[in-house]
């Protein structure tokens, strides 16, 4: 039996798919740098937090989530606090920044940094670098990334971090956390609407292929397997930005447009209170004749946008 290549071990390649990837990117963000430029919001950070802890097998509850979504301290979670806050900041991170990981222990872990001291962590089956290596290699990681600023490109140095981030294990838990924060923070030094991007929720979805090619990776001794599979998920969620902001938004009806003129402003409505407003009986047309459309003409908004079905959901008007 062959003997297992440490992941941190790996060679860095770039395959003709991976330059594909990488002009099919390109390509489709021009277009949308020409339809809409896309400012990423707390809805999208909110659904990064869900997702990047959901990847590490933690749940949010909605009554959570709508906090989170506010920006407001959820006393119940306060590691999904620390990481809405930290997303909220991502368009001012520098991700280049060796001190960077500092700023992002002190968030996630006040009380103190659970710094790796084994060579094993939970959920992660590969050979990993002994405690001493570690300080050692992240510098190296980071001089690699300032040594090739301006000639790797960020989608794939992004790419890159992320999987010697992992390989590394700085940490007994989380690491996973910081190593998508760095990658999308990379893209978005490539382009500003890449913060918008569901990476987390794709990623979420797409787990068992990226593991796949991460363990293709190991296999091969090279990271190009699993770059050209995280390089076609950016693609995949570019398209899909690239698709919100072509849709052609529906004109607003003569029913929202009542609903819109009923509603004070800054208030959020429970659907049992704006069927009472309009004088409905059925929730079903409300929802069907009123919020639906109101939502997709973006006039009106919901308290918990990441959990459109929750329950004690409300709305109000923009």
């Amino acid at each position: 039996m062959a003997k297992q290549i440490e992941p941190y071990k790996c060679a860095f390649s770039i395959s003709n798919e991976i330059l594909t990837s990488a002009a099919s990117i390109a390509f489709k963000l021009g277009r949308l740098s020409l339809t809409h430029e896309h400012e990423a919001d707390a809805d999208d950070f909110a659904l990064a937090t869900k997702s990047t802890l959901a990847l590490e097998g933690i749940e949010i509850k909605p009554s959570q989530m709508r906090g989170i979504n506010k920006g407001d301290d959820v006393p119940s979670h306060p590691l999904a606090s620390a990481v809405n806050r930290l997303y909220a900041k991502m368009p001012k991170i520098d991700p280049y920044d060796a001190s960077f990981p500092q700023v992002f222990e002190a968030a996630i872990w006040p009380d103190g940094v659970p710094h790796r001291m084994s060579r094993r962590v939970a959920s992660f089956p590969y050979p990993i670098p002994m405690h001493a290596r570690i300080e050692p290699m992240m510098k190296g990681l980071y001089a690699f990334a300032n040594g090739g600023k301006g000639r790797i490109h960020p989608l794939t140095l992004g790419c890159l971090f992320y999987f010697e981030l992992l390989a590394i294990q700085p940490y007994s838990e989380y690491t996973g956390i910081l190593a998508r924060y760095l990658l999308k923070a990379f893209l978005g030094s490539y382009s500003p609407n890449l913060y918008c991007l569901p990476l987390e929720r794709l990623m979420l979805v797409h787990k068992d292929e990226i593991d796949k090619a991460y363990a293709s990776s190991v296999e091969r001794a090279d990271t190009a397997p699993f770059v050209t599979c995280m390089m076609a998920l950016i693609d995949e969620g570019v398209t899909s930005l690239l698709r919100r902001a072509v849709k052609k938004e529906p004109e607003q009806s003569p029913l929202v447009t009542k609903m819109l003129g009923l509603m004070e402003e800054g208030r959020f409505y429970s659907a049992t209170e704006l069927c009472a407003l309009l004088g409905l009986k059925s929730r079903l047309g409300l929802q069907k004749n009123y919020i639906k459309p109101g939502l997709e003409g973006k006039v009106l908004e919901m308290s918990n946008p990441v959990c459109p079905t929750d329950r004690t959901q409300r709305y109000r008007k923009k």
